[in-house]
């Protein structure tokens, strides 16, 4: 689902976070209304995009360190890693959402050549949705790991290891797997195996007896 936007060369201005009590409806909302008149009026000195990525930065880093009681200082790093991970098993959920549109507009095409206005107007507002809420959470996943991630460093004085995606974790989990293949295993380990990891293991490692 092709969607661009340039998140290149964006600093956050530091600016007094709010404390967590004080992020009511009534705050978020002044929020919005002060990023419109800032960013949109003539002498407006950032962009939109900017001035958000820096106010949701700045709420982010609040909310998750409010859990540091000073006791588990990794505690926070690891709830900075869990909320990027989980928007990246949002996007995925856009994607595999949005091919399944596509694959419905194309067979459409090919097999259902009398197509309603209405049926291929649903399909192309469905589809533009889905692009607006993929790029909103791709902005939020790159604010959570350029900007609070390394200021949750920095705050906690705990250096964390380079962030690992889910897309890395799931090839490391897949590499495990297989990875016991290559010692000597057992006939009753053998037989325990599914029909795909015998005959992986067989292709990889059994010799043709003469």
């Amino acid at each position: 689902m092709p969607f661009d936007i340039d998140l290149t060369n964006i600093e956050p201005t530091p600016t007094k976070l709010p404390r967590l009590e004080d992020v009511t409806t009534d705050y978020l909302d002044n929020i919005a209304k002060r990023l419109q008149h800032d960013t949109f009026s003539e002498q407006a000195k950032q962009t939109f995009d900017v001035a958000w990525q820096q106010h949701y930065a700045q709420l982010e880093t609040a909310a998750i360190m409010i859990h540091d009681d000073g006791n588990d200082i990794t505690l926070c790093c690891k709830l900075v890693d869990s909320r990027i991970r989980n928007l990246e098993y949002l996007m995925d959920d856009l994607k595999s959402y949005g091919n399944r549109l596509k694959n419905i507009d194309e067979d459409h095409v090919v097999n259902d050549p009398e197509i309603t206005v209405r049926q291929q107007d649903d399909i192309d507002d469905k589809l533009t949705k889905l692009r607006s809420q993929y790029a909103h959470i791709r902005n939020m996943h790159y604010v959570l790991k350029t900007m609070v991630r390394p200021e949750i460093e920095r705050r906690t004085g705990y250096t964390m290891d380079a962030y690992k995606s889910k897309a890395q974790l799931d090839t490391e989990r897949k590499t495990k797997k297989w990875s016991h293949f290559r010692k000597k295993v057992t006939m009753d380990v053998y037989m325990s195996w599914s029909p795909k990891q015998r005959q992986a293991y067989t292709e990889k490692y059994g010799r043709r007896v003469q």
